[in-house]
């Protein structure tokens, strides 16, 4: 029977929280930190998360790019001689959580700050054994959700989250999702609707650009990272079988993902989406920037 991975942490409360399994009543984190105070926690609390476990849960969660994977890679900038990282499944980031390059790389000394992680992971499984990890492996979308507000004061109004920032549509600062939210917070909603009103607008021009978007001659094809799209291009990633086409790409403070607006096809809709910005992608450009790409001020 397979352990369902849950997020362990000292304080029940805030802090910093692991992934992790229960054996018994002992808990084991992905990232070999031990403790016997660690315990399970909520989801959805304002726990800062282990930058280790971060980067675990992407090695457990992400499928391998479907143009193939390069066992080493050299960080990103560096020469031929450079020391070889292990990167992480569907992304150009080491599992120490350096940005990689795009090419493979012979060098003999590897990272061991990766080395440490893929010991701690190869630790995990062995004792751990089979463990269930709930994730669909879509693409990261939360624009649905409703938020709490930082300091828990009304957690019965749930708001609208502004990927860019991370505060509310309201410009509220944000702890989590709160799925309990019974209510939507009023200047949320109406800046939420604006949005819909827009995207509305531009649906008919993206979904004719898609119709016709195979039979185009004049693309470049290549694997890059998320953080270098570029509005009008179309894109694919390991883990999604939908083409996306963009619309407009913000770039965040550091330490959050990418806001990609995209046209979605197979759905027929234009959605807000979370990259990481080292997430490898299968990128479709225009040779010449097109005129009458829908914006959404």
């Amino acid at each position: 029977m397979s352990l369902p991975m849950i997020r362990l942490s000292i304080s029940p409360t805030n802090g910093t929280a692991h992934h992790g399994v229960l054996i018994g009543t002992e808990p084991l984190t992905v990232c070999a930190t031990h403790s016997t105070d660690l315990a399970p926690i909520a989801e959805n609390t304002t726990h800062s998360l282990c930058q280790s476990c971060t980067r675990a849960w992407l090695i457990l969660t992400t499928q391998p790019h479907p143009g193939g994977e390069r066992d080493l890679r050299p960080a990103a900038g560096t020469g031929k001689g450079a020391t070889a990282h292990l990167p992480i499944p569907g992304h150009l980031l080491g599992y120490c959580g350096k940005s990689l390059g795009p090419r493979s790389t012979s060098a003999r000394r590897v990272c061991a700050n990766c080395s440490a992680l893929a010991a701690a992971l190869e630790r995990f499984h062995r004792l751990a054994g089979e463990v269930s990890v709930s994730f669909d492996g879509s693409c990261p979308r939360d624009e649905d959700l409703l938020w709490a507000p930082k300091g828990h004061a009304n957690l019965v109004t749930g708001h609208r989250r502004r990927a860019a920032t991370g505060t509310g549509l309201c410009d509220a600062p944000l702890a989590g999702p709160n799925p309990e939210a019974t209510n939507e917070c009023a200047p949320c909603r109406r800046a939420w609707r604006t949005e819909r009103d827009r995207r509305t607008a531009a649906l008919p021009h993206m979904r004719a650009r898609a119709r016709w978007w195979d039979q185009r001659c004049e693309l470049d094809t290549f694997q890059g990272r998320a953080d270098g799209l570029n509005p009008g291009d179309a894109y694919a990633l390991s883990g999604c079988p939908d083409q996306h086409h963009v619309l407009t790409v913000t770039h965040p403070a550091r330490g959050r993902q990418l806001a990609v607006l995209v046209y979605v096809p197979a759905a027929d809709e234009i959605v807000e989406l979370g990259l990481h910005p080292d997430r490898l992608l299968a990128i479709e450009r225009p040779h010449a920037p097109e005129a009458g790409i829908p914006t959404l001020p």
